[in-house]
């Protein structure tokens, strides 16, 4: 399957307590960090969403809210919502904090789609990324079942179905800006 054929999902929904101010709506130049992720990867798949508890962009994006059955922060929650938006198929999936994801991270990681994997994530030498990564619609279920027993850790998918980790050697394209001093630096870097 073509890239441009994929939906891509920004997470958006975390507490952003380290940061200490949503993440979301950090400015880079003119425009939010969420701005500044769906224009760049509209540019490589089909459609871009948000993924978020409830709708602090004013309808600007395309939203997929967390299920209000659950009443938590989550990346699972987040995962089990967007895979009851999309019926069997692959979605890419990036938190909105990892602003220096490319093209060529995003080819590479494609490139296993092919295969028989379930989950298809980043893996540099310090990091495993799940926020970095294709997954597929299908593991809705086994989500709704970690959430029930309050797990929610995105590692324990990947013990449970075909996961292909891709080794990455370059740390800096999969920067997350969790401080306040990490956005600063990356925003006065940003060109």
């Amino acid at each position: 399957m073509e890239l441009k054929e994929l939906n891509c999902v920004i997470l958006c929904g975390g507490k952003s307590s380290r940061m200490g101010e949503d993440k979301s709506k950090l400015k880079i130049k003119n425009e939010t960090l969420s701005e500044f992720q769906v224009k760049k990867m509209s540019h490589f798949f089909k459609k871009v969403y948000i993924s978020a508890k409830e709708d602090k962009f004013n309808q600007q994006f395309s939203l997929i809210k967390d299920d209000l059955k659950f009443q938590f922060y989550s990346p699972m929650l987040a995962l089990y919502s967007i895979f009851s938006y999309f019926k069997d198929e692959f979605v890419f999936i990036l938190s909105v904090d990892s602003p220096n994801i490319s093209e060529n991270e995003i080819l590479k990681l494609h490139s296993f789609l092919k295969e028989d994997y379930r989950i298809i994530i980043a893996k540099t030498k310090s990091y495993k990324h799940p926020l970095c990564g294709f997954y597929h619609s299908s593991l809705k279920n086994l989500c709704e079942e970690y959430l029930k027993k309050n797990e929610h850790k995105i590692g324990l998918l990947f013990s449970q179905v075909k996961t292909k980790f891709v080794e990455f050697e370059n740390e800096d394209a999969f920067l997350n800006l969790n401080f306040y001093q990490e956005y600063e630096k990356f925003k006065s870097e940003f060109k």
